[in-house]
């Protein structure tokens, strides 16, 4: 879906029929169940309850069409990088400076509490 939705970016979507969402139309961004998959492509033409789909990377239109009934959401905004969030926590230093850093600080906030408590007069 590049440019619009690049790697890395987390996408909200909103449900096909719910009052954020946009009605479905052609140029509009869907995600929708295909097999075990969630795909997110732009609809490119609509013929009744039949939908055309392409990634804006693709030069082609999805060889299969979508049935309306099969869209989980549309598109409502998208938090940029945030997908790559996952990745780095899987590496020594995401690892640390993402879980092992904030248990620490949270650990040490708790023991000065405690001990404080401890020594009120």
């Amino acid at each position: 879906m590049d440019p619009a939705i690049r790697t890395g970016d987390i996408i909200l979507t909103g449900p096909a029929e719910g009052f954020l969402s946009r009605e479905i139309a052609p140029g509009t961004i869907i995600t929708y169940k295909r097999g075990k998959d969630l795909v997110t492509h732009r609809v490119e033409s609509m013929d009744g309850d039949k939908l055309v789909t392409k990634g804006d990377a693709l030069e082609e239109p999805d060889p299969w069409q979508v049935n309306v009934s099969d869209v989980i959401g549309t598109y409502l905004f998208k938090i940029p990088y945030i997908g790559y969030l996952p990745y780095f926590a899987r590496t020594r230093l995401g690892w640390f400076l993402l879980i092992l850093l904030p248990a620490a600080v949270l650990v040490g906030l708790l023991v000065k509490d405690i001990i404080k408590e401890a020594f009120k007069p």
